[in-house]
Parts: structure tokens; sequence; C-alpha cells
């Protein structure tokens, strides 16, 4: 259990919330068991928080400061209550926690979906049990995917972007549940009729995804779709709030960085910690791919260092149908550290990633060379990974900036052996496309 700050009342929270999980002892837990949480509490709320600030909570990251009001009420929710405020109601002048009535451990499906409530124990048994079983009594079963077509087309170029999803579905059983996922997240899946033909969907953010015809469950067609971003795009959120601006709102200072006037006029804080800042560079480079490549760009986490926060950031290449996730923070940070490599996590936990660690007092430089099969990454010229890429030459689509707080990004620079594809901010002498 966390040690904040005496208050009993946050203490007894985060206790019905592991008693409601029943994942162990929380002290135990890894860096995907938040994660998973994180999940959770969005598909039951639709409010993010992040794993950092769940660990932080339950102490596994240092932080001195209580959490928001937004945070409390949103776990408050996830056990059933109303907010925070009617959770403290519920136990006044406690000093040990007997458990939250039963009725109170049913988590709360997110407000844009009709799904029932499930206990989140012996709810997701029961769901895992009978997810086997079915598993088992369908071998038999499946589906053909040539019986099916799936095809879709973007409507404009930048974003929003609304898609329009053409199916045949009719060879589905009948009764069968259809669905249209709109990328990797499960939670993105909207029901459609067997007899239909046509769905739509909205796409908000930039990046590649993969979008697929689900019939009970099995997946019978997908394909991809890139939603290229038509510039610079930054997203704002803390949980409560999102905010979207455009290229020119981002990069009049001659550098990608918030508007903290226009961040300020919506209700956020530039060093709020519960703060996640996107930028996002997203577009089709023709036959720029990853068996040759070179990604040069410098840029630095901007929340006040004196809030004692490992200033979290992650680089992404973004990859037609995978990533490369590269995080860094304060050199004091690193064990908490996750990179993603295709598909495979390595955690700092249990693997050295002091090499990742920055001083974000000063800008920081990276450069990623990915070629004869491997990937090189260095921190300010110094090699801080090499790793093989198992003849991967997919398509690269552009770079992800996430930030604990706000960030900044003073340059971009996307190349192979041959040329340049693109180039920010773009040099007076550069010729983007020739020779390089």
């Amino acid at each position: 259990m966390s040690q904040k700050a005496g208050n009993e009342a946050i203490e007894l929270l985060l206790k019905a919330i592991e008693d409601a999980l029943n994942w162990g002892k929380t002290a135990e837990w890894s860096s995907y068991d938040f994660d998973k949480l994180a999940e959770l509490i969005h598909e039951r709320t639709g409010v993010v928080i992040s794993s950092n600030t769940l660990k932080r909570l339950w102490g596994r990251i240092k932080y001195d400061s209580n959490p928001s009001d937004t945070t409390l009420n949103t776990l408050a929710r996830c056990i059933g209550f109303d907010d925070f405020r009617e959770f403290k109601s519920a136990h006044p002048g406690r000093t040990s926690f007997p458990g939250v009535p039963k009725k109170r451990f049913k988590m709360r499906w997110g407000p844009f979906t009709s799904r029932p409530s499930i206990v989140f124990a012996s709810g997701a048994i029961f769901m895992l049990i009978t997810l086997v079983v079915l598993s088992y009594s369908k071998k038999e079963e499946k589906l053909n995917p040539d019986d099916f077509y799936f095809t879709s087309r973007k409507v404009t170029k930048g974003l929003p972007n609304s898609v329009i999803f053409e199916y045949r579905a009719k060879s589905a059983p009948s009764g069968a549940k259809v669905e249209i996922q709109q990328s990797w997240d499960t939670k993105k899946r909207q029901p459609v009729a067997r007899e239909d033909s046509l769905a739509t969907a909205i796409y908000y953010d930039p990046g590649y995804f993969k979008a697929k015809l689900v019939v009970d469950g099995q997946v019978v067609k997908e394909h991809g779709i890139l939603i290229t971003s038509d510039g610079w795009k930054a997203k704002f959120e803390n949980g409560a709030r999102t905010l979207y601006l455009n290229d020119t709102s981002i990069t009049n200072l001659g550098k990608v960085a918030p508007n903290v006037m226009l961040l300020e006029a919506d209700g956020l804080q530039k060093n709020d910690p519960e703060l996640v800042t996107h930028f996002r560079y997203v577009d089709d480079f023709n036959d720029l791919s990853v068996n040759d490549l070179v990604v040069e760009t410098q840029f630095r986490n901007t929340l006040y260092s004196g809030l004692n926060v490992c200033q979290n950031a992650t680089i992404t290449l973004l990859m037609e149908g995978e990533a490369i996730v590269i995080p860094v923070a304060k050199r004091g940070c690193i064990a908490q550290l996750e990179l993603w490599h295709l598909d495979r996590r390595i955690s700092g936990e249990n693997n050295d990633l002091s090499k990742l660690g920055v001083d974000f007092g000063n800008w920081v430089a990276m450069r990623c060379e990915l070629k004869q099969d491997r990937l090189s990454v260095y921190i300010n010229e110094n090699k801080a990974l090499e790793l093989p890429m198992y003849g991967r030459i997919n398509k690269i689509h552009g770079v992800i900036y996430r930030f604990e707080g706000t960030g900044e990004v003073k340059s971009l620079l996307l190349k192979n052996s041959e040329k340049t594809y693109f180039q920010w901010p773009k040099m007076p002498y550069q010729d983007i496309g020739q020779n390089y």
C-alpha cells in the first residue's frame, strides 16, 4: 500500500480496488498489471488514467503530492460509487478496512456502452472459463475467410477522418454477432448488421490501424488503414479533458511545443503530472522502410523537475502493422522504463536500460539507425541500444512523441541511404526528395 499523506480514505479506496481485483500483493504487481488496470479503468469509466499515475498511487513511483480529484472520483466509480465523496461517506472515521459490501465490487462499464456491470474477480474468471470452453467446442466450426468481403476508403485527408467500410457477411451463421474493429483495440468494435454492407467510423488520431471484420469473435478479414496527420498534430489529456491542436498552433515558435495559453483556456495546466502530451507526424513516405532507415530527432520533457517526477518520454517509430517504442526518463528512474521492440517487451525491472537515462535540462539528441537487420539507438552520440530486426522490411509511417506532462521537439529527420524523405524544420539548403 502507498504511504501517502496519511490520507486514510485514499488508502481505503486502494485497498477496496485490490480486494476487488484479487491479483495478489500489490508489491509484486508488474508493469503489465498496472497497464491492465489502466485498461480496465478506461473500459469501465471512459476515463484515461496512465499506468504511471497508478504506480504513484500504489507507491511504486516516488511522488509526494496527493492525486487529483478526477483520479479519485474515477477510481471510486470503478467499485460502484458515484464519486470519491460518496466512498468517504460510506466509511466515516474508520481506522481499519473490513471490506466494501460485495455489491460495491461491481465495475461499471463506460458511459458510451450499454454492456452490463460485471464483478471484477468472479466475472473475469467466469468469462475466461467460458471463452476457453467455447474455443474448444467451436474448433471445428471455423469460418472460411474467403466467404467474406471487407474493404474501406477514407473520405478526406487529415483529422478527424471518417472511414467508410464496405463488407459482406451474409455467409455468417444466422444470429451471429458481426462487428467491425477499428484498430488493435478490441474495445473499439462496432456491431453491424449481418445483412447490411456499409458502416462508417471516425478516427481522431493519426496512425496505422488494422481494421478487422469479426464474426462471433473470429477475425475473418483485416486490412491496414493509414490515417495521416497532415502536418504536426498534438493531443493533450489529463483524464478529465482532451485537447487537440493543429500544426500552426504548435509550431509557430520554431519548435513543436504546447501553446500554454490554449492549454490554460481549455482548463489544462502545463505542470500537471497527470497531463499526457502526444506529438504526431504521420504520412505515407512511399518506399521508406525499416531495412534502410535513419531517424534523427532532438526533444525534451518540460515538466517542472521540482515536482519530483521522472519526466518520462517515449519515441515511437510507427511501422506498417508494428511499432518500436523507445522510452527515456531521468537517470534515477530507468528501473521503471519499458521498451517495446516489435512484439517484444523489454522491462527496466530486469534489464539494464541505464543508457536510456537522460538529463532533460538540455535537448536530448536521439539517432536511430536501421540497417543490416539491426537497430542501433544513439543518445547524445552514445550508443544506448542494439537489437535485431528479424528480417523486417515494413514501411515506416512516422514518429509519435509522448511526454509525461509537456514536452518539445526541436527537430526531426527521416532518411535512408539514398535520400531525405522528411526534415523539420526544413533547412534552406535542403531539397527534400533529392539525393542526400
